[in-house]
């Protein structure tokens, strides 16, 4: 059984970047994470490749990299063209929690993206994903407790428009909230020695309202101070009862994100991109909007760079939900109204090549069947050099068999785009005739994106206050946890312990 110092405490803050946190740490919006990083060893993660939620919390948790594991994104092509299937569990691999839990630890795992919720020794709460009926917690009574005690569970941030960032806050800060309380409550019937919590509201609201947490401390905007102070607040909660359940001592905790965020400042649109060169075909549009919605956004655009469009379409969402408000919350449909809109115009008889939603990778058109190796080859090939060619965009292609030295999946991505300065993000949605927009324009929702490095940060009583020089590898993250437990040949993994990281666990 572990030791009192053993005791282990992850926190994720999904997406979080030291960009953000250090302006508002520095402001004191952040007091509790302030005492708590002033007795810590702190530093950067180096996100896997796509940096998105899913591949990298999945390793992150496995030790197993996306191609290991070929799990690339939220979303994956099904079977039938142009339609695609959630990603929603990391199994048949084993987890930290599954680890450890064979090893006798109560293990707690709260908001982690996997469907059905999966047994372990202790208790498991998904987030993020859309359940459609599929048990989500673990025991399977805990969900009914959950909604009569806490009013129901999160399972992801609804979209919320321009005009509704203050809205925004307030959820995110109500969704923080319920998750520790869930901790609260939990924690003393369970008593796990590993407790696993994930905060998806921080990415959630750096994309949608980057500009305004960029700006505080400011503009000392009142919600912003207010999310930063629930997030805080959630926190501290979450580590003090973690430490009341062993009579106030403390366990190791850790600090981390599955990747960082930035800025978006302009947008490469994918499959615009390949229709243009002929990679992937399409038919004629069946009606006038259809035809016309290319052009109307187009124009859109071009207007926004003289008269930003964000204020006005930001008053006329926020008057349309005062006047009607919403029968359902949006949090699931963006996909659908994206590359699931566009997929009916597409000859998938003629395609060669697609760009898929959640991550904008580019996969082969296996829907006919397998697609000859020297065939994917060659359309690697191709279609690299025609990005390279691109010149303005900035986009940089990235092979992940190369990346990872291993053979991948026939369903995996051919190619991986990324940012060259984590500027620039990926759509796959055509609703712009242009291959890309070197401006983001104001009104896009989405204005903030993913950058391949988060952050990282761990106190407890072994571990003395320092910073880390070199980024360390997601990869690395489980092996060199385990290793300062004491667990040396668990395994195998994609990654191996870091040694810096491990000299300042006290190992």
């Amino acid at each position: 059984m572990p030791t009192a110092a053993d005791r282990t405490l992850l926190i994720g803050f999904d997406g979080a970047t030291w960009d953000l946190l250090d302006p508002a740490l520095k402001a004191g919006a952040l007091p509790h994470l302030s005492r708590f990083l002033a007795g810590a060893t702190r530093g950067r993660l180096r996100s896997v490749e796509p940096p998105v939620t899913i591949p990298a919390w999945y390793s992150a948790t496995t030790g197993l990299s996306p191609a290991t594991l070929d799990m690339w994104g939220f979303t994956a092509p099904a079977s039938t063209p142009g339609k695609f299937r959630l990603v929603t569990t990391y199994r048949p691999h084993d987890a930290l929690w599954d680890r450890l839990g064979r090893r006798g630890w109560r293990v707690g795992v709260v908001n982690f993206p996997a469907l059905p919720a999966p047994p372990v020794h202790g208790y498991f709460i998904s987030g993020m994903l859309d359940p459609r009926g599929q048990t989500t917690t673990y025991p399977p009574s805990l969900l009914d407790r959950l909604r009569r005690e806490l009013g129901g569970w999160d399972h992801d941030l609804p979209e919320f428009g321009p005009g509704e960032r203050e809205k925004a806050l307030e959820r995110a800060a109500l969704s923080m909230d319920r998750k520790a309380r869930a901790v609260e409550m939990l924690q003393g019937e369970h008593h796990p020695d590993l407790l696993f919590v994930l905060f998806s509201e921080t990415d959630r609201v750096q994309h949608n309202h980057w500009d305004a947490l960029a700006a505080f401390p400011r503009t000392k905007d009142p919600a912003v101070r207010r999310y930063w102070g629930a997030l805080d607040s959630a926190f501290h909660r979450v580590r003090a009862a973690f430490d009341a359940d062993a009579g106030g001592l403390s366990g190791t905790t850790w600090l981390l994100s599955d990747h960082g965020f930035g800025p978006a400042q302009g947008y490469f649109f994918t499959n615009r991109f390949l229709e243009r060169r002929g990679y992937l075909v399409t038919r004629g549009r069946a009606s006038a909007t259809a035809r016309l919605r290319p052009w109307i956004t187009d124009v859109m655009a071009r207007t926004d760079e003289a008269l930003p469009l964000r204020a006005p379409l930001g008053l006329a969402d926020h008057l349309r939900h005062r006047m009607a408000p919403r029968s359902q919350e949006r949090d699931g449909d963006a996909l659908d109204q994206t590359f699931g809109w566009f997929s009916q115009f597409v000859d998938w008889k003629r395609t060669r090549a697609f760009s898929f939603p959640v991550p904008e990778a580019i996969y082969a058109n296996t829907f006919d069947g397998p697609v000859p190796e020297k065939e994917r080859q060659r359309l690697k090939k191709e279609i690299s050099r025609e990005l390279t060619s691109l010149g303005p965009a900035q986009v940089r292609v990235v092979d992940p068999e190369v990346l990872y030295g291993k053979p991948v999946a026939p369903t995996a991505p051919l190619l991986l785009l990324e940012s060259r300065e984590g500027a620039w993000e990926t759509r796959g949605d055509t609703n712009h005739r242009v291959d890309y927009l070197a401006r983001r324009p104001s009104y896009f929702q989405r204005q903030g994106t993913h950058r391949p490095q988060g952050i990282l940060a761990v106190a407890g009583p072994r571990i003395s206050s320092g910073s880390l020089g070199a980024p360390v590898a997601m990869l690395s993250v489980l092996p060199t946890l385990l290793r300062a437990l004491g667990f040396e040949e668990d395994g195998p993994f994609d990654g191996r312990f870091d040694p810096a990281l491990l000299r300042a666990l006290g190992s």
